[in-house]
């Protein structure tokens, strides 16, 4: 490649930011039908990041802790003969973004140290607007710009809260049943059981990417929306009307709690049968963060109890959900109070093209002088 010599440093251990954008022969058949099936100009339109940053002479470097490389991703390392740095080493990120041009970051924490001693730096790019990790004050005083694109990926999970609850509250599987066995020939007018939000107190375990959207459309439906979170956020408290409670006080006490933490080995079951115990009989649980972060065996034995009173589940301790389960024996009779996806709320591969390409879009704007967007 010719033109500007441009240093990217990439730090980021789960890949997001470079997903949507591998060569389109990079991708698995089964998605690229996918995504033609959708769009027949996909090709054009799922554009490499060879193509975005075309005209620039980049030098690639991107920094993963995980142990072994994503084999996708190959054809990628080859179009820029770049560096994969496998490590969790803060002191060698620290010293490669010395150098740098451009940070482009998903979900770590950058230490302010960095930013000061970075020599070069015009952008720090994060994937996602839960951009806690980034020390933007700092950047501030250096004369850094921070953006923070939105995760389409992570928007349609927060979609996908909302069809439950609202599937739950309005008992949609049991109007149809209503409807299609003719049962509202007598009863017209009006059906037993619907819920109305506004009457209703809405707990989010985590205040991250997925849970700010949701708190956001709880506000306009004027339900009472509480929170947890290792951090507390007054601007955001305050944006949405929310309440910080402890763990314990928002479980016991919420109509609905919707889980999203990130499973690591802190959190690991952190929602067992204690937790379970805590719900309102009443109450409806949601869960599309990851299905080990709950006591899946207790969460069964309550919802066949008559302990709690529904569940809706996108996520599962087994992937895919074996087919003797007993969430799935409930949901297989069509028992209203069990809903179950198959880990689908993200709705890739469209998402994961979406979210690459307006990050590095946002590069390229840089790039050309441009306004950047999505500044924090």
């Amino acid at each position: 490649m010719g033109g500007e010599r441009v240093k990217i440093v990439v730090w980021d251990s789960i890949g997001n930011t470079l997903l949507g954008v591998r060569p389109w022969e990079s991708w698995e058949s089964a998605v690229r039908e996918t995504l033609l099936r959708e769009n027949p100009a996909a090709e054009e339109v799922a554009l490499p990041l060879r193509m975005l940053l075309a005209g620039h002479d980049i030098d690639l470097t991107w920094f993963n802790s995980a142990d072994a490389p994503y084999a996708p991703f190959g054809p990628l390392y080859a179009d820029y003969a770049g560096s994969l740095h496998f490590t969790r080493s803060i002191e060698e990120i620290v010293a490669a973004i010395a150098e740098a041009d451009f940070l482009v970051m998903h979900k770590e924490r950058l230490p302010a140290s960095a930013v000061e001693r970075a020599r070069n730096l015009r952008l720090i790019q994060h994937l996602g607007q839960d951009c806690r990790g980034v020390p933007v004050e700092t950047a501030r005083e250096r004369g850094i710009p921070v953006a923070a694109t939105p995760l389409v990926n992570y928007l349609t999970v927060a979609e996908q809260v909302w069809a439950y609850m609202l599937n739950w509250a309005k008992r949609l599987p049991a109007q149809r049943v209503h409807m299609t066995s003719r049962g509202y020939v007598d009863s017209w007018h009006g059906f037993p059981g619907t819920r109305y939000l506004g009457d209703l107190k809405l707990g989010l375990l985590g205040m991250g990417e997925i849970a700010r959207p949701i708190a956001k459309v709880a506000q306009a439906f004027g339900m009472r929306t509480r929170y947890w979170d290792i951090e507390r956020f007054p601007d955001l408290e305050e944006a949405f009307g929310m309440t910080f409670m402890t763990w314990d006080e928002l479980i016991a006490s919420s109509d609905v709690v919707s889980m999203h933490l990130a499973l690591n080995a802190q959190t690991e079951g952190i929602f067992g049968a204690r937790e379970i115990g805590l719900l309102k009989p009443s109450a409806l649980f949601i869960n599309t963060a990851r299905g080990k972060l709950v006591d899946q065996t207790a969460l069964s034995e309550a919802l066949a109890a008559h302990r709690i009173g529904a569940v809706a589940l996108d996520v599962f301790a087994a992937e895919p959900l074996p087919v003797d389960d007993p969430l799935l024996r409930l949901h297989d009779v069509a028992d209203e109070r069990v809903t179950l996806t198959p880990h689908n709320a993200w709705q890739g591969p469209w998402t994961w093209v979406r979210d690459s390409q307006e990050l590095w879009l946002n590069v390229r704007r840089a790039l050309r002088g441009e306004a950047i967007q999505h500044l924090v």
